[in-house]
């Protein structure tokens, strides 16, 4: 069962929480130094005069990445059964040795490469970006899940997120000023020992949880069936069968949705009106932008909640979607590069910040086979399923849309990209509702109400 409040005194909430702030938060370094690196990389390699070419299609390299996004459905079908597998065997600290020690390998072969990349290492680094983020939150989450129980959980997470947060303003701000004075290989060499670290501050983290009595998980009620072989059907048959975990779903397919068309328009915008040897610092300035305001919103979020922890989650759940819908309308009737770029920071400002804290949250009042196996299956499947039927969207608007212009440059359409807002609004609406569903029952779990819905 998860950490009981009578034996989580106050010094080890206090050295609990901070080691998971520092380990989260490292975490979201290399995920922000590995992003506008990867995006850069790849919007580089294709441009109006030398597009991607798919048999007679011609794409830039927002379009290209499109493709490269496409494929990940396929790595996040193998995430979901190595994640569900490896947790049979490896639980809070070993969980995190084992996806740290896959990604240091992984970093190391790239180092050897990165500098003078070939087209496809730079498509194989970009997936390998988003597969670090995809492996780390598992482990970090499902960690943090076995660990906290619901009382400690609405106090704890928003200091703990905090740390995220401040991360991903570390990392984006220390990209952004180092750009031009590092190469390649030596970010890879960087990224490389704050792994170490993580996987330090894990087993540090472990130890504190071993030190409270009582706190280990139930074995008989948390271990998975050994006769389920399929860890993606088992996943989908407990969200299937859930109410709850089908709104759960939702927000996270709907995010997944609107945040990459978002990160479409945006990319395209750029790639319209940004000279390509600035990219890399543009790029850099807007994740920066994006994660300053995040580590704002979260720093007095966490203070909020500290002092009111009976906060209605639902009001959290809502402030990304509402967000977008603005920044939306904004692009809508103005498509211009600041309108595009005021989008992504909408999108970081707020996704990183109480968005996170308040869907994780919803997972802590679960079973210990929904926190693993189920969010495994809705963080990583369905995350990803939103992702494709976005970018299927998406990539059909350039096709419609773009032209060539008088010198034979292949040039992205604003018109199309104003209808990728429209159909943002729609989404969002259907967004609305899958929240309102969430904060009701969630609000049934804190007074002791079963999951019972099937």
């Amino acid at each position: 069962m998860p950490m009981p409040e009578l034996n989580f005194s106050t010094g080890k909430k206090i050295a609990f929480t901070a080691t998971m702030f520092l380990y989260i938060n490292l975490v979201l370094i290399i995920f922000w130094i590995l992003k506008p690196l990867k995006k850069t990389l790849f919007i580089q390699q294709y441009d109006g005069e030398n597009p991607f070419k798919l048999g007679s299609l011609e794409m830039l390299g927002s379009s290209a990445e499109l493709l490269a996004k496409g494929a990940n459905m396929f790595i996040a079908f193998l995430l979901v059964i190595f994640l569900t597998l490896i947790t049979r065997i490896a639980k809070r600290q070993t969980l995190t040795f084992g996806c740290m020690g896959l990604i240091i390998a992984m970093t190391i072969f790239f180092s050897l490469k990165i500098n003078n990349p070939s087209e496809f290492v730079i498509w194989s680094f970009y997936w390998f970006g988003d597969l670090y983020i995809s492996l780390m939150l598992a482990a970090f989450f499902s960690f943090l899940h076995d660990t906290v129980n619901l009382k400690n959980a609405k106090s704890l997470y928003g200091f703990i997120i905090l740390g995220a947060v401040s991360g991903g303003a570390i990392g984006s701000t220390y990209f952004r000023s180092w750009i031009d004075d590092m190469t390649h290989q030596q970010w890879l060499h960087l990224i490389i020992g704050i792994g170490l670290i993580i996987c330090v501050l894990s087993a540090i983290a472990g130890w504190l949880a071993k030190s409270i009595p009582n706190n280990e998980p139930n074995q008989e009620t948390h271990e998975v069936s050994k006769q389920k072989i399929n860890a993606a059907i088992e996943g989908a048959s407990m969200v299937f069968n859930s109410r709850y975990l089908l709104a759960i779903a939702g927000i996270v397919g709907f995010y997944e949705i609107t945040s990459e068309v978002l990160d479409f328009q945006f990319t395209a915008m750029t790639e319209k009106f940004v000279e390509e040897s600035k990219l890399g610092s543009h790029f850099g300035s807007v994740y920066a932008i994006g994660n300053v305001a995040a580590l704002a919103v979260q720093l007095g979020f966490s203070i909020f909640a500290a002092k009111f922890p009976s906060y209605r989650i639902h009001w959290i759940l809502l402030a990304l979607p509402l967000a977008i819908a603005v920044g939306s309308l904004f692009f809508i009737i103005a498509p211009v590069l600041i309108a595009g770029s005021f989008l992504k920071i909408v999108d970081s400002t707020f996704a990183y910040s109480i968005n996170q804290t308040g869907r994780e949250t919803l997972y802590n009042p679960l079973s210990q086979q929904q926190k693993y196996v189920a969010r495994s299956f809705v963080e990583v499947f369905v995350q990803r399923t939103g992702k494709v039927i976005a970018l299927l969207i998406a990539f059909l608007i350039p096709m419609l849309f773009n032209r060539h212009n008088e010198e034979g440059q292949l040039e992205t359409s604003l018109i199309g990209l104003q209808l990728l807002g429209a159909f943002t609004c729609i989404i969002v609406a259907l967004w609305f509702y899958c929240v309102k569903i969430v904060g009701t029952k969630f609000e049934l779990l804190e007074k002791g109400h079963g999951l019972s819905e099937h």
